[in-house]
């Protein structure tokens, strides 16, 4: 299944009342702004502010608990934030149908002690998505590193969840804190094949005009491997997608088993090992939930 990419664009602001002189009473206060979608209430430290989109240039900078509940359906999200003077952090939700099909990202920012250096450090759920910046991949959550300042396109994939764009600016002397909550893809389960009866099969006549798709070969791990090889670890699917080329959007040749073990050759893409699911048959798995045995 071909993942959508959600985007979301979001900036540093340093406005008149946040990044004044010296003798400008609101040069040490913190912005925040939180949004929603569908809109919500917000309450911070305990106490109701409003409903979604809620801005403030005033905040003392401090740790705050912000809760965002959705008016429609009711469902809640809460997470702590550290507000800096003089830069705006930024909190929003979208509410999907459940709580794996929500998604969220908190940008917020530190001071650091060289006011020329730029850099980001980067939490996800789950763990170990891989991270792209402007295309170049970097590696797996969580991740710390220096970056230019200036604005920056943040991509994040991972299997089983839909892919997802921050758009970001950095401005020099800070780093970027971004958190950020991925949402679970929706799983077609395989169709029960039909049993058999009294040496009879039981046969369902296809509607007409229906386009009917075979099922992908199953994977056919090998019972004695010599070392090293790759073994499946647990997955949130309980399976993992054998695909043919290193990219999540690649078409799906088979699904294997946490447990199964296979035969593999080293892959020049990092984040995919490639596995002999069948005997001559080579496609490639993430290397998130699998690892080499030596």
């Amino acid at each position: 299944m071909k993942a959508k990419f959600t985007r979301t664009f979001v900036a540093l602001l340093f406005s008149v009342f946040l990044a004044g002189c010296s003798l400008n009473p609101f040069a040490k206060k913190a912005g925040v702004q939180v949004t929603a979608h569908p809109d919500a209430n917000v309450v911070i430290n305990g106490e109701s502010v409003g409903k979604t989109p809620y801005y403030a240039e005033n905040k003392v900078p401090g740790s705050y608990t912000v809760q965002i509940t959705a008016v429609d359906s009711g469902q809640t999200w809460e997470g702590k934030v550290n507000l800096l003077g003089g830069t705006l952090t930024t909190v929003h939700r979208e509410f999907g149908e459940t709580q794996d099909k929500s998604h969220s990202y908190t940008l917020s920012f530190e001071k650091l002690s060289n006011a020329k250096a730029a850099a980001v450090n980067i939490v996800s759920l789950p763990a170990s998505a891989t991270v792209s910046i402007d295309g170049n991949p970097q590696g797996f959550t969580p991740l710390s590193l220096d970056i230019d300042s200036g604005a920056h396109v943040f991509t994040f994939t991972a299997p089983g969840y839909q892919d997802k764009i921050v758009n970001a600016t950095v401005q020099p002397g800070f780093r970027l804190l971004l958190s950020l909550t991925m949402s679970a893809l929706d799983i077609t389960p395989t169709p029960t094949p039909t049993i058999a009866t009294d040496s009879a099969a039981i046969l369902t006549p296809t509607p007409a005009n229906t386009t009917v798709t075979p099922l992908p070969k199953q994977a056919s791990p090998s019972a004695v491997l010599a070392k090293p090889y790759v073994e499946i670890l647990t997955t949130p699917t309980g399976w993992l997608k054998v695909r043919e080329s290193a990219s999540t959007s690649s078409n799906e040749l088979a699904k294997v088993n946490p447990g199964d073990k296979f035969a593999y050759k080293e892959s020049a893409t990092a984040g995919w090992y490639q596995i002999e699911y069948l005997t001559g048959e080579w496609g490639y798995i993430s290397s998130t939930y699998a690892k080499i045995v030596n």
